[in-house]
């Protein structure tokens, strides 16, 4: 693959540090415009936006840390300084509870700054992935079929020696379709939060079924990966919230 992007004088561009900028930066503005239609304060959703984008990444890393404790004690500034090595739902967990104080602090409702994130979450999401598989990492199962994609030696997909699925591109595809979703309903949106919560439960039903073709390590929760486990919990909670939220109206 191509780790690196380019080179310009000293400094060196990696392909998945771009992606995921290039998906931060397009989120940003979809998510800022959509802010300002909404009649929220530019700058108060520039903050906010700061904030979760930060917090979340903090926790996709913390997670990472968790689940890969024994890794993490054997070697721990490598796993808190890798490029890679992290859990996308300990970034929904803790931006989640990032923005639910934020917007208590801005008195902004939550259902409503969380639907305008959902927007942008999961085109960022997208492009992340597609940095994934340059990199090589959150690869897929072996397989000798035409999907099949043999990675450089150097990258974490590649130390295997065979050939294996792009997981990466399929999420990102999936990510795509899942956005279009979201743009879809937006039209039609009938309650805030609305938004947010088919975000959650298409993500969570999408990423339960695409685990079973993930090759690179995942924990175990019981029979399940960690992240299979996870999704099945926020499934029931998020269908238990649109339930709540829709009777309220």
């Amino acid at each position: 693959m191509y780790p690196i992007l380019c080179k310009i004088g000293p400094l060196t561009i990696y392909t998945y540090g771009f992606f995921v900028f290039l998906g931060v930066v397009l989120g940003c503005i979809i998510c800022s415009r959509e802010a300002v239609n909404q009649g929220i304060n530019k700058d108060i959703f520039s903050n906010i936006f700061f904030w979760v984008l930060i917090t979340g990444f903090l926790g996709a890393r913390v997670f990472y840390i968790i689940i890969e404790w024994q890794g993490f004690l054997n070697d721990p500034w490598a796993f808190i300084f890798s490029n890679s090595g992290f859990v996308f739902y300990g970034g929904v967990v803790f931006g989640i509870s990032s923005l639910y104080f934020l917007s208590r602090k801005y008195k902004i409702s939550f259902f409503k700054l969380s639907d305008i994130l959902s927007l942008g979450a999961p085109l960022a999401h997208a492009l992340g992935r597609v940095g994934c598989f340059f990199y090589g990492c959150c690869y897929g199962i072996v397989s000798n079929s035409f999907l099949g994609v043999l990675f450089p030696p150097d990258s974490p997909a590649g130390f295997l020696g065979v050939k294996v699925i792009p997981i990466q591109l399929v999420s990102s595809f999936f990510l795509l379709i899942i956005f279009g979703i979201l743009m879809f309903i937006k039209r039609k949106k009938k309650f805030d939060g609305q938004l947010f919560m088919f975000y959650i439960l298409l993500y969570s039903i999408f990423r339960f079924c695409v685990e079973f073709f993930r090759g690179d390590p995942r924990g175990k929760v019981i029979c399940l990966s960690t992240s299979q486990f996870i999704s099945l919990v926020m499934i029931v909670l998020t269908l238990y919230l649109y339930k709540k939220v829709k009777n309220r109206i």
